[in-house]
């Protein structure tokens, strides 16, 4: 896969962000964050455009002008509480409400957020503070990955494609894949992926899909792949890490709105679709695939409502409703089972009618509600005029919701929240759209909010002791113990791993809390590891202990894995590496960005391609730099593909071997697999053509299996 530019031409931008937290002791610091101007790209053909949307050099943007001014005029009639002021009836106490932190600025509107495995976070928007639809160019993303240890963020942003309104979720590596995105300002969809490097803070392009996609879902399986459902197209498809290659799942057709649909990985290796819609779905990703309809949930729209599983087998669902409705209050538990068994129970409602809200596994298992709009205006994705600013806490032991303190800013369209390492939850966002706009609403900062378990229960108001756990191991594999050590082992009583967030839109199809059983001896906790990925499907996770005051540890961030351990994506050998061919066909057309080159296909874009004459008897070859391990080609077909061709390897460049010979009948993507072998050149010879053009060629990786 090539890289994705990232970059200002200055480099990474990193910027500090400067609050006074006088009032948190330095385990708990918020991110504090001062505005930091923007770069120009004007080494990019759209700089100039990028640079306008970005507002380069300018503090605010007409949007947050407009936002400022229209919640000065809020708060003057008594509508838009500062921070502190809570609901009517909320205990002061902060260990029986708990609190909120200042608003913190950023640099771009955290529409989309993922909690990384080091702890930071990344988000990104799409290419400017107003609505993406009245923007022709979408060329970038504005992104930025902000590190709660030393509060400094960097920017990341995406150039070629707008991934605004993409599905994303954590591959077991920890890496983000995203998928889909923004075309144009008809808000059509990409076929585009893209996968954030965790560790290296870059960009790089994935397979493309089979078709664009514009507010799909992703979940991770218990396999280690991913589930890409809806956004446009009915198809599903499922992305394998392994192998960076997406299949279609021919053997059904999943909803085909372009709402993200509730997708939640279930205890027998499917995957349930309990929302938005009122039925019950549930998904077979084994060969072609299956969909079986499970009954009904509770005969509500929950549009834009929210989802969260406590516990694995048990999802919670909450509020939502319609566009052009009120939301609702009530709250359902949809339950699975390892027998394939789907049931839904009614739960206790949440004090306020909710939509646009978001839904937070606790580092307890219990569940925050966040957000939202009570009300129809606007569109009705955007209400200022009564906000829901109090958090709520769920209790999966009675069912029902605590009223917690307010925050001081409306988190409704396009916000989000996700829960910290420290157990504190981020919350951020809100506006990019048109409604939001006429509201005047855009929220390009970020609240943290720390919950009750926090704080002693004296009613000093000050922060509680932690217990503190260390030796805690990187990875574990199911069905396993581990050990950890901790000076207060003796007065733990709950161990339990939540997955990292990665919410946009009021869903995450990731988040989960999954409770360990352990034992204690002396200063030592012997953890019982998952039974299964079906109970915990891979990836990162983080690790808290909760003693018996309810307060939780700092969590250790752990890697689940299944017993063969984690595929990670095989090097590409071809990548960028000189190639040649017997032909070129002239690029013509209208589109002057089409390459016909040979190395057209080993850029790592499958937006290019190499074309050859018209004749059967052509070749592509990749020269690898030198003598390599070869076992396995994957080739991408333009529409001109060939009908039969030969994989063919040397070491020389003039004695070939035939590794495969491949008969197709379609242009599609196809990994070719051999008995490794050396080979210095990989040679595409073709034999017959699928179409009366010669052969053409978007990708061709080389890999040692």
């Amino acid at each position: 896969m090539g890289r994705t530019t990232h970059t200002t031409t200055s480099g990474r931008r990193r910027g500090r962000l400067v609050v006074l937290l006088a009032l948190l002791p330095a385990l708990l610091a918020g991110p504090a964050v001062a505005h930091e101007g923007h770069g120009t790209d004007e080494g990019t053909e759209d700089g100039a455009e990028h640079a306008r949307l970005d507002l380069a050099g300018r503090s605010v943007t007409e949007v947050e002008r407009r936002t400022l001014a229209n919640r000065a005029r809020m708060r003057a009639a008594g509508r838009y509480p500062e921070a502190g002021r809570s609901a009517p009836g909320v205990a002061p106490d902060p260990a029986r409400s708990g609190s909120w932190g200042p608003v913190l600025d950023t640099p771009v509107v955290p529409v989309f957020q993922a909690v990384l495995p080091d702890g930071a976070v990344l988000m990104w928007d799409s290419v400017g503070d107003g609505p993406t639809e009245s923007s022709d160019g979408q060329t970038f993303t504005r992104a930025m990955v902000w590190d709660p240890r030393d509060d400094t963020y960097e920017r990341v942003d995406v150039e070629g494609h707008n991934i605004f309104c993409a599905g994303y979720a954590q591959l077991p590596d920890g890496d983000v894949l995203v998928v889909g995105g923004n075309k144009n300002a008809a808000l059509e969809g990409i076929r585009r992926t893209h996968v954030f490097d965790w560790r290296t803070r870059e960009w790089s392009r994935g397979p493309d899909m089979l078709a664009d996609r514009w507010y799909p879902s992703v979940a991770t399986l218990a396999t280690g792949a991913a589930l890409v459902v809806a956004g446009g197209p009915g198809l599903a498809e499922v992305y394998d890490p392994g192998a960076s290659t997406l299949r279609g799942l021919t053997g059904f057709e999943s909803y085909d709105e372009r709402l993200y649909p509730f997708l939640v990985p279930r205890l027998d290796g499917r995957v349930g679709m309990v929302g938005p819609g009122p039925r019950l779905d549930v998904m077979s990703t084994a060969g072609d695939g299956a969909l079986e309809v499970a009954g009904g949930r509770d005969g509500r729209d929950r549009s834009y409502g929210s989802f969260a599983t406590f516990t694995p087998g048990r999802t919670l669902v909450s509020g939502g409703s319609p566009v052009e409705e009120a939301p609702t209050d009530t709250a359902v538990v949809v339950r699975d089972d390892e027998e394939g068994g789907t049931a839904v129970t009614p739960t206790g409602p949440m004090a306020f009618r909710r939509k646009q809200h978001n839904l937070t596994v606790l580092a307890d298992g219990s569940v925050l509600a966040t957000g939202g709009q009570r009300t129809r205006a606007y569109g009705g994705l955007v209400d200022l005029r009564d906000p829901v600013l109090a958090a709520e806490r769920w209790d999966p032991a009675t069912g029902r919701w605590t009223m917690l303190a307010s925050a001081a800013r409306a988190r409704q369209y396009h916000s989000t929240a996700s829960l910290l390492p420290d157990g504190r939850v981020l919350t951020g966002g809100g506006g990019v759209c048109a409604p939001c706009v006429t509201a005047g609403y855009l929220e390009k900062n970020l609240e943290t909010f720390t919950p009750p378990y926090l704080y002693r229960r004296d009613g000093s108001g000050r922060l509680a002791a932690r217990p503190r756990v260390s030796g805690v191991p990187g990875s574990v594999r199911v069905a396993t113990t581990f050990t950890a050590t901790s000076p207060s082992a003796g007065s733990i009583r709950k161990v339990g791993l939540v997955r990292l967030g990665a919410p946009t839109h009021s869903v995450d199809a990731g988040q989960r809390y999954v409770p360990l059983s352990f034992a204690r001896s002396g200063r030592t906790l012997t953890v019982r590891a998952p039974a299964s990925t079906r109970v915990a499907p891979p990836g990162y996770y983080l690790l808290f202990a909760v003693d018996d005051r309810g307060v939780p540890s700092v969590a250790s961030t752990v890697q689940v894995t299944p017993p063969g351990g984690i595929a990670t994506a095989p090097e590409d050998l071809a990548l960028h590496r000189p190639a040649t061919a017997s032909s070129t066909q002239p690029a013509e057309g209208s589109d002057p960005r089409e390459v016909y080159e040979p190395g057209s296909a080993v850029d790592g874009s499958t937006d290019t391609r190499w074309a050859s004459a018209v004749s059967e008897d052509e070749w592509w070859q990749v020269d690898l730099g030198a003598t390599r391990s070869v076992g396995a080609v994957r080739t991408v077909w333009e529409t001109a593909y060939a009908a039969r061709y030969q994989v063919r390897t040397s070491v020389d460049g003039r004695r070939w071997r035939t590794a495969r010979t491949v008969t197709a009948d379609a242009p599609r993507t196809r990994r070719t697999t051999f008995r490794s072998r050396p080979a210095r050149y990989v040679r595409i010879q073709g034999l017959a053509r699928g179409t009366p053009y010669g052969y053409s060629l978007r990708e061709v990786g080389v890999y040692a299996d």
